[in-house]
């Protein structure tokens, strides 16, 4: 089979169908984790981020004219790289390599030397490559189908950075482990708080959460920084689903210097638009959590230690609700990544690729 890949725009209606359309062609309901809202509103230039960066969404498709394989090529005017993302493709080489193909053209032409993702557009929204452990995805999972991989590796792409994402199991209420246990009473004697947000405080506990990331994530592949503004408007709608007993700030004389953030797992039920269906699933998920999503651990270096102090404090609510937990998308080598490694039942692994493109 013969594959036509090119660019399309996103005011031509019949075109952005069928970008938007290929997803739910390919996964099974149950493992769909788009955002159609988002994506279009990406491609159409309302996103909230657009400002930052310029997109070139592009379709392969076969010698009938249905669509095989689609992606997103994101220009960020500072950077010598490109960043391909919103990728999907059917399961031939040849479709992904029109794509990729296409997609290096369009980067060489904006003066870019390399060409990096999956990057759904920025930091801010999703990147990387699951690459194992497929099935039943979890909330804020980067995820693909399990053929992907080799489909990037067949364009040329190599891997330039990996993650991963450690289950573990229900904490037994009797479980200690010294190393995390002893830490927690030295920082309140030292006279550090540890607290969790509420109703009246969310909103104030997540722009001190953001001037932390802004500080400790800088140095992240992908990292862009937004506004304190932007920020607040793309994670204000945790409020709805977070439990607030799950997050964690940590303040030292009155200074946030650390955070915990965890949500239940949703599994997919809080990407796209909210069904009945999926609304009850949220709801029955809330009021009674068998997994928590551990999404964002951050402590300034100056407080060490600390990151165990809050990692107990969220092992004791776990130990108390009886639930399962996933540590996601750490960094591969970080120490983190070690927490409560007897706990440990299952590992999966991600990855970021690049290609050399001068």
């Amino acid at each position: 089979m013969k594959y036509t890949a090119k660019l399309i725009s996103a005011d031509n209606k019949k075109e952005l169908s069928d970008f938007l359309s290929l997803p739910g062609k390919l996964y099974k309901k149950s493992e769909l984790m788009q955002d159609r809202a988002e994506e279009k509103a990406l491609l159409r230039g309302s996103h909230i981020l657009r400002r930052y960066f310029r997109v070139f969404p592009v379709i392969a498709r076969d010698e009938s004219g249905k669509v095989a394989a689609r992606c997103a090529v994101t220009i960020y005017p500072d950077r010598s790289s490109a960043y391909f993302g919103f990728f999907e493709c059917i399961n031939d080489i040849k479709a992904a390599q029109a794509l990729m193909k296409c997609a290096e053209s369009i980067a060489k032409k904006e003066g870019k030397t390399s060409l990096t993702g999956p990057v759904d557009c920025s930091f801010w929204i999703r990147y990387r490559l699951k690459t194992d452990n497929f099935g039943s995805p979890y909330t804020g999972e980067p995820y693909n189908l399990d053929y992907y991989e080799k489909l990037l590796c067949g364009c040329g792409l190599e891997s330039c950075g990996e993650y991963i994402s450690n289950r573990y199991g229900r904490i037994p209420a009797e479980y200690s482990d010294g190393r995390f246990s002893r830490r927690l009473p030295q920082f309140t004697e030292k006279g550090y708080e540890l607290k969790s947000p509420d109703n009246s405080t969310f909103e104030r506990s997540l722009r001190e959460i953001y001037r932390l990331i802004m500080e400790l994530y800088s140095d992240f592949q992908t990292f862009s920084p937004i506004t304190e503004d932007e920020f607040a408007a793309i994670y204000s709608p945790l409020k709805k689903i977070v439990d607030y007993s799950m997050v964690k700030v940590a303040y030292f004389h009155g200074e946030a210097v650390g955070f915990f953030v965890s949500v239940p797992d949703f599994g997919n039920a809080v990407r796209g638009s909210i069904t009945p269906a999926k609304l009850l699933k949220i709801l029955s998920t809330k009021k009674k959590c068998r997994q928590y999503i551990l999404l964002y651990l951050g402590i300034k270096p100056e407080h060490k230690g600390l990151g165990k102090a809050l990692s107990e404090a969220l092992c004791q609510n776990l130990a108390d609700n009886g639930a399962d937990s996933v540590g996601a998308l750490i960094r591969a080598g970080k120490v983190n990544g070690s927490y409560f490694s007897q706990l440990i039942k299952e590992t999966y692994s991600y990855r970021l690729y690049s290609k050399d493109i001068a």
